[in-house]
Formats: C-alpha cells, sequence, structure tokens
C-alpha cells in the first residue's frame, strides 16, 4: 500500500465536510512531514476528538432552534405509540367480557394523556404552535400527574419515564422554538409518513408479544423493547430527510429518550440493583437526571451554561 493510499484510508475517519475543506491539505502536509506510526495516532485521535465535539455540538454548528422544530413537530407523533398498551388493554377486556363492559381505571389509567397527545399532534400537522406548545404541557402535566397518583402495574414501569421525557422537551421545543411549520420544511411529507410508520408498527408489536412465548422467556421480554425501537427507528428515518444531517441526527437523539431511559434504567438496576429502591429520591434523580444530561450535553447547552459561569 502506497503512503498516500494509507494516510487517505486514514484521513476517511474524519467527517465528509470536513474532508472536503482540509482533506487535500492535510495530506499534502503529512505526504511532506514523511512521518511514521505516531502520526497515524494523532489522525486517529483528532478525527475521534472531531466526532465527540461535533456529537455534543462544543463547535456549536447546530442550529438548536432548527433542531427543537423538528422535535416539536415529530415528538407529538411518536408519543403516540404510548397508546398502543392502552389501546390492547380495552381491546382485551372487550374481547373477554363484552362490548358494554367497564374497563377499570387501574388497566388504563394513562390515556388522559395520550387523549392530549393526539390533539397535540393534529394542532401540529397544521401548524398552530401556541395552542399545540400549551396542551402539550397539559399533556405532560396530566402524564406526570397519573405517574405520582396510580401506583398500581404502573408507577413502577420504567417505560413510562422515557416517554415522559421526551414529552417534556417535545413542549419546551414548541413553546421556543420556530414551530412545527419550520420542522414540516426540514423534514418534508415523506418524513411524517415514516413516524407514522414507525408508530404503526409500535402499535401491531404488543399484539404479537404474547405469540413469542413460545420461543421463550426471553424472546418475550424483547416485546417492549422492539415496540420502542420501532418508532424510535420511524423518527429516525424522519430526521434523516433534514438537509443538514446533523441537524437531523440531534433531533433523531432527543426523539431516541425512551430508549436511551431504558437503557439507563436498565444499567442502573444491573448495577445498584434492589438498593437503589430504597432512597426513591435518588432513584428518579438517576432515572430521570442522566438522560436529561446527556440530551442537553447533546444539544450543547452543558457547554453554554458552564462557560456562563464565573471562573
Amino acid at each position: 500500500m502506497t503512503r498516500e493510499r494509507h494516510y487517505r484510508r486514514l484521513l476517511a475517519l474524519y467527517p465528509r465536510d470536513h474532508r472536503e475543506r482540509h482533506g487535500e491539505e492535510m495530506l499534502g502536509v503529512l505526504m511532506a512531514a514523511n512521518g511514521g506510526r505516531r502520526d497515524d495516532l494523532d489522525i486517529v485521535r483528532g478525527a475521534a476528538a472531531l466526532h465527540l465535539r461535533r456529537m455534543f455540538n462544543m463547535d456549536g454548528g447546530v442550529q438548536l432552534r432548527d433542531v427543537m422544530a423538528v422535535v416539536g413537530l415529530l415528538g407529538p407523533i411518536l408519543l403516540l405509540a404510548g397508546a398502543a398498551p392502552d389501546l390492547h388493554e380495552i381491546a382485551w377486556w372487550f374481547t373477554t367480557d363484552g362490548l358494554f363492559v367497564t374497563v377499570p381505571y387501574t388497566q388504563v389509567p394513562d390515556w388522559p394523556a395520550w387523549v392530549a397527545w393526539l390533539v397535540v399532534a393534529v394542532l401540529t400537522l397544521f401548524g398552530v404552535r401556541r395552542p399545540a406548545a400549551a396542551m402539550a404541557w397539559v399533556a405532560c402535566a396530566a402524564h406526570l400527574v397519573i405517574i405520582s397518583a396510580v401506583r398500581v402495574n404502573y408507577a413502577a414501569n420504567h417505560e413510562n419515564i422515557g416517554l415522559l421525557l421526551l414529552g417534556v422537551f417535545t413542549a419546551v421545543a414548541l413553546t421556543w422554538s420556530a414551530g412545527p411549520a419550520r420542522g414540516r420544511e426540514l423534514v418534508g411529507r415523506r418524513g411524517i409518513r415514516f413516524a407514522f410508520a414507525g408508530v404503526a408498527l409500535s402499535a401491531v408489536l404488543p399484539a404479537i408479544t404474547p405469540s413469542l412465548y413460545a420461543v421463550g422467556f426471553r424472546a418475550y421480554q424483547l416485546g417492549p423493547w422492539l415496540a420502542s425501537a420501532a418508532f424510535v427507528f420511524g423518527g429516525y428515518l424522519a430526521c434523516r430527510r433534514v438537509p443538514d444531517r446533523r441537524t437531523g441526527r440531534h433531533a433523531a437523539f432527543v426523539l431516541a429518550l425512551p430508549i436511551i431511559s431504558n437503557l439507563v434504567n436498565h444499567v442502573l438496576i444491573g448495577i445498584l440493583g434492589p438498593a437503589l429502591f430504597w432512597t426513591p429520591v435518588a432513584a428518579n434523580a438517576l432515572f430521570y437526571g442522566i438522560p436529561v444530561l446527556m440530551v442537553l450535553a447533546g444539544f450543547g447547552i452543558l457547554r453554554q451554561v458552564w462557560r456562563s459561569l464565573p471562573s
């Protein structure tokens, strides 16, 4: 392998736009220096550092208002997937006890929140920002009250943490962004279709989850993960329609909060075990705080806060 080909392979580790602007210049410097393995390591370290800076928006290259506009448009759509377990629960009661059965409230305690998010989704599709933002905060408040008040078969479900956090960030996005109309410009109609397709797939998966028992209990446990992954993947495909890839990736990271939260919760439970639940305040701080900090870091907001503090 020639030296030029070797260096081009190493420079391929850098982001594409960086290579287009500085690739030939960097290649010329490397060829003239006639370096060794230390230069190779420097190239790898520099590429990793640049990717890390961009991941956390340390260079300020991502327009946060555009990110929030995309989240404000797609967030209410993806949150509709949270209603799927309620719909399947209601269908089960109708199937077993007849059409006019009264479903116990503890079986579907969160339906008011999903009705509110349905209203928000409709308003955002029509580009109505302020009423959508107000209803989004109502939906978040309803969800929080339900989680705090209903303890039977609901509050201990950690999947609700990710949905609540996504709801809060969606409400923030609708309140302080350019609005869902701007999000629609960035995502386009096809992106909205991708989001709805992810929600539809996520709604179907809980219906087939019981059949996974035939494969094994571990396969059955994958059911909720697959349902969450389905609508998060739909959001990811929608965000890929955004012309600026970095803006799309940051928006997709926010929309992936349900999966991120579940991963954080399982890691914490696996490391700390039952002792984590002996102090509810600490447990809630970790369960809610770590995903929030991850998203804020991805936005680059923590960097701005740090720089604003007096030295």
